[in-house]
């Protein structure tokens, strides 16, 4: 059975640029956090999966790796941003973090410790509410600019998940399959297999993935994730918006390419 989405982490270099662009696109995002570890975000909540955008915020409390720390959330991210924005990361649900380290272990990926974190989150009435995750990363040698991990919520749902941040006036709905454009797409490939998330997630060649959508566009990673699927109820009501932002229309979609888009090709879709 394969995994399912959690959330895309979406690196932006300025969170309140990023933020305005996406209401603009009509979503609700919900207000500004931080992060102990000196990065910020704020959520666009969906049905049970959401996108976070995420930006450096506080770059003196970023802790270089160390041997006992092989991997961090925090460095990773930075470092993305000093090269590109876009996609950085994907995120897949998880009941058990420290099993599914065990399973990515047995696929042959190179696994940190699983990573625990807190912090305090609102409700949209303004009520403090406490966050808990526990993190597994599946790290490939391919895959430096495409962490894929799974994020254990150890909280209450009702802690996190709010009606009224999941609910938008584009109509949005879910995420649907993530797109990863990389030079050995079929090693890839087969990597996402023995993690069970090939079913969510499409890796081509860069002339597959312009073949597949009509675009070629000077932003697109040549071995990172190239953007996702934006499963809407309306196209009617997040048309004009993504028009403004430059999108594209191909047969029944709109394409927002990621030089128009903080490096994230969105593929808008009414299935």
């Amino acid at each position: 059975m394969s995994r399912a989405i959690d959330h895309l982490v979406l690196c932006v270099n300025d969170l309140d640029a990023a933020i305005a662009a996406y209401g603009k696109l009509g979503f609700t995002v919900t207000p500004r956090a931080t992060h102990p570890f000196g990065t910020g975000n704020a959520l666009i909540q969906l049905d049970g999966m959401y996108i976070e955008l995420l930006s450096v915020v506080e770059p003196a409390k970023i802790n270089e790796t160390d041997i006992s720390a092989p991997f961090s959330f925090a460095v990773y991210n930075r470092d993305y941003l000093r090269h590109r924005e876009g996609m950085s990361m994907l995120a897949l649900q998880s009941r058990d973090a420290q099993k599914d380290r065990d399973d990515f272990i047995a696929a042959g990926a190179a696994v940190p410790r699983v990573f625990d974190f807190e912090r305090d989150g609102k409700t949209p009435q303004g009520d403090d509410v406490s966050l808990a995750f526990s993190l597994a990363f599946a790290i490939h040698p391919l895959l430096r600019n495409a962490v894929s991990f799974v994020c254990q919520h150890r909280h209450p749902s009702q802690n996190f998940y709010f009606p009224e941040y999941q609910t938008h006036e584009n109509t949005a709905r879910k995420i649907g399959k993530v797109l990863l454009s990389h030079w050995a797409a079929d090693a890839v490939r087969e990597f996402y297999e023995a993690i069970e998330v090939d079913t969510v997630i499409e890796s081509l060649h860069a002339d597959e993935l312009i073949d597949k959508y009509g675009i070629d566009d000077p932003d697109f990673s040549t071995d990172g994730f190239a953007g996702f699927e934006l499963i809407v109820d309306d196209m009617a009501k997040i048309a004009d918006a993504a028009k403004s932002f430059g999108a594209i229309a191909k047969k029944d979609k709109l394409i927002l390419p990621p030089s128009k888009f903080f490096g994230v090709m969105v593929v808008i879709s009414g299935k």
